[in-house]
């Protein structure tokens, strides 16, 4: 293969894999959650569930009752990168219990629940925000559904990058013609 084809081959590498870079989306932007009840009573079995991790992965897991030693553990997710945690709640677990679940840097999330003694009613909660009568709901109140924090322009950036590697490529391609084939 003379040098000419290979700079096209090479070229034309470069390029698809830039573009498919901008195209697929990064694994660090999964979307990973965690979902438990509120409050759970001692002597039930508590359920945790976690989706949105990456497919078929370790997840390292730590769990710690208010202010005390985590007790940590890993589970591995399935193809569709969720997996389920069940656990039989004790007297020694009663209190207010942080669960945090990581998958290296591409997800991390943390939920807390209330471990109440058997028999036990949770404590009664205010309003709920999304009454009328609750603080701050009124239609002066701040929106929090807004990210502010957004740049709207970074969608393109990506694409603008991938066009000036192109172009570029393709004025060294002219640049290093020989006379003779211009």
């Amino acid at each position: 293969m003379d040098a000419r084809r290979l700079r096209i081959a090479v070229g034309a590498a470069v390029a698809a894999g830039l573009i498919a870079g901008t195209l697929v989306t990064p694994a660090a932007a999964a979307d990973c959650a965690l979902s438990a009840p509120d409050t759970v009573n001692v002597g039930t079995q508590l359920t945790i569930d976690g989706t949105g991790f990456p497919a078929s992965s370790s997840v390292d897991i730590a769990i710690t009752i208010e202010d005390g030693a985590a007790d940590e553990f890993s589970i591995q997710t399935n193809a569709g990168g969720a997996f389920q945690i069940n656990l039989t709640l004790e007297n020694a677990d009663t209190g207010s219990t942080t669960l945090v679940a990581a998958a290296g840097t591409a997800c991390s999330v943390q939920i807390t629940y209330l471990v109440l003694a058997a028999g036990e009613t949770a404590p009664p909660t205010s309003e709920p925000a999304e009454s009328p009568g609750a603080a701050g709901s009124g239609p002066d109140a701040p929106r929090t559904d807004a990210d502010d924090s957004r740049d709207e322009g970074a969608d393109s950036r990506p694409w603008l990058l991938t066009l000036l590697v192109l172009v570029m490529g393709a004025a060294g391609l002219f640049a290093t013609r020989t006379r003779a084939t211009r």
